[in-house]
């Protein structure tokens, strides 16, 4: 497959040598060794952020576990395993998994390693005889600068997966209508032959494993459309969550435009935060942790039978998902190993630290109340989410606002009994309708739920109230506090561009600027790094530009900082890497 490509293979034993960085003192580079993650790189990347070796930053996690973290099921059954596998290209004979083709979706490639014989690239995992997403897709990024790239764990992927998708969606179309891609494909998958093991009998026939597959597709991208796109390095995270809920309730057409996408959360620390997601509307206390994962599960393709309870004891049955509970708590127990990335100095240019040193100051006055500093090497270490409301912080509402105000038919719930023993009615907030399901997914699954409360009592994660200046619910707005976004420390921020809840600052040093002063338009996915004011390139208009007029998309607000001199605002911008 990878024939007609130049590529550089970093696959080495585990006993790999260290990288030369360049550095004359290597014992004391953020650089680890280059070890076997199957990382796989292309010196003709399709945007020309060309690189020729990968290096691994030292973030606490060996080779075993990132690999581990890289295909972990977590129940996603997006669809046939065999069909993904073999699928072509729809202008071409090149397969969809073809390395090439996925750079174009910013997906990071991959060798085959055991727990990856197909060279999946990260993200992407069997589960039985499907394959679908991982944690490991949304948030593992890949950054270039000068012919090396450099991986860093739990941060925010460039990938446009909603793009992704309409790819596979019109290569399914595609091969159902071209006799000779469907005889390659019948060809490529043995129809008719046995099937693989744990698959599908094969006479079901290669017309109906492509048709179903299609028909899922075209029904799921017709429920969400939006006249916002997401593009690279975004998606409307909660609003799909939300209308796979109200799939699995009621119908798809009863679902929310999804117009409020989110950058993907860098993963650092936060099993260590008291309160997570965007809005900061979810405690990790208790089960909170794997509730919120399960959520997540649902909405990139986990599959939920919901069922009608009409008494509590029924109702203690939950309801049967192919969410892998326990593998939820297994990664979240990962996460707790996980450092934030040291800006490496060997790859990227050194810091200033004369500059640095006058930014520590001026962070301290302009950022520390809301950002307080944490140590990544401390064990025991802890973070508090600090909760701005919207007319505070001044950020685009439009994530917030649909977060409280969707609603939809109960449909298969209506007149049951839900979570807290009250009875459903004809329609309910989509924010109860999510969190009925994770109830009855956690219910069915007690074992994981146990694992996920001992988990976090273990590492002190209680229950406690949100900090920060937002509103109070009231009786008259009970849902005051959810129109609010939350900060949190940031350690590793300088690779987890762009910036604001929903990537709408190219990067730091935009972000110092008053909102009238910061770009209007600019271009997402390119890999290739900017070291000086810490962000991606985003020059020109490829591969996708993002345009802040866009519902959803502006750049307003989070005026701190914004008042600064120029010489103190690069001093900021250089302290901030040292972070």
């Amino acid at each position: 497959m990878f024939g007609r490509i130049a590529v550089v293979a970093l696959f080495m034993t585990l006993s790999a040598c260290k990288e030369d960085s360049g550095s004359t003192d290597a014992a004391a580079s953020p650089v680890a060794t280059v070890d076997p993650r199957g990382g796989l790189v292309l010196a003709d990347d399709p945007y020309g952020d060309h690189a020729t070796r990968l290096v691994y930053l030292d973030q606490g996690w060996d080779a075993a576990k990132a690999l581990w973290y890289y295909y972990a099921d977590q129940g996603s059954v997006l669809m046939p395993y065999e069909v993904l596998v073999h699928l072509e290209q729809p202008d071409d004979e090149e397969r969809v998994l073809d390395a090439v083709n996925l750079a174009r979706y910013r997906f990071l490639t991959q060798h085959p390693t055991p727990n990856n014989p197909d060279a999946l690239p990260i993200g992407l995992a069997r589960h039985g005889d499907h394959v679908g997403l991982t944690c490991a897709a949304c948030h593992t990024a890949q950054i270039t600068y000068r012919g090396t790239a450099i991986r860093v764990e739990g941060a925010p992927t460039l990938a446009d997966v909603m793009g992704f998708i309409s790819h596979i969606r019109d290569a399914l179309a595609a091969t159902l209508a071209d006799e000779a891609k469907l005889s390659r494909f019948k060809s490529a998958i043995g129809a008719g032959g046995p099937p693989l093991p744990g698959g599908p009998p094969h006479s079901e026939s290669a017309e109906a494993l492509l048709g179903d597959s299609l028909a899922w597709f075209e029904d799921y991208i017709a429920a969400n459309r939006s006249s916002t796109v997401e593009g690279f390095g975004r998606i409307d995270a909660v609003g799909r969550i939300i209308n796979q809920v109200i799939r699995f309730t009621s119908a798809a057409e009863n679902g929310a435009e999804p117009n409020a996408p989110n950058s993907f959360p860098i993963l650092w620390d936060a099993p260590r935060l008291d309160y997570v997601q965007w809005g900061g509307f979810s405690a990790n206390a208790d089960a909170g942790a794997l509730g919120r994962n399960v959520g997540e599960v649902v909405g990139v393709f986990g599959s939920v039978d919901v069922m009608h309870y009409e008494t509590e004891q029924e109702a203690k049955k939950g309801y049967p998902s192919t969410v892998e509970g326990n593998t939820l708590v297994s990664l979240e127990e990962a996460l707790y190993e996980l450092k934030s990335p040291v800006w490496p100095e060997e790859t990227l240019p050194p810091i200033d630290r004369s500059k640095a040193a006058r930014g520590a100051e001026l962070y301290a006055t302009a950022c520390a109340s809301c950002h307080a500093l944490l140590d990544r090497d401390d064990l025991d270490r802890k973070a508090t989410a600090m909760i701005t409301a919207i007319d505070v912080v001044g950020t685009d509402p439009q994530s917030a606002n649909n977060l409280i105000s969707v609603r939809a038919p109960t449909g298969i719930l209506e007149g049951a009994i839900a979570s807290d023993g009250s009875t459903y009615g004809a329609t309910a907030s989509g924010l109860a309708l999510l969190g009925n399901l994770v109830q009855g997914i956690l219910t069915a699954q007690l074992p994981a739920t146990l694992r996920a409360v001992a988990n976090a009592k273990r590492n002190g994660i209680e229950a406690s109230e949100k900090q920060g200046d937002y509103h109070e619910p009231t009786e008259a707005d009970p849902a005051a506090d959810l129109r609010s976004y939350k900060a949190r420390p940031l350690n590793g921020m300088w690779a987890s561009a762009p910036y604001l809840h929903n990537g709408s600052v190219p990067t730091l040093y935009d972000l110092l600027l008053p909102a009238t002063d910061r770009p209007k338009r600019f271009a997402v996915g390119r890999t290739e790094f900017d070291p000086e004011k810490v962000g991606y390139v985003t020059d020109g208009e490829s591969p996708w530009v993002h345009d802040t007029s866009v519902i959803g998309n502006h750049n307003g607000g989070h005026e701190y900082g914004t008042t600064l001199s120029e010489d103190d605002r690069w001093a900021l911008v250089e302290y901030l890497k040292t972070l």
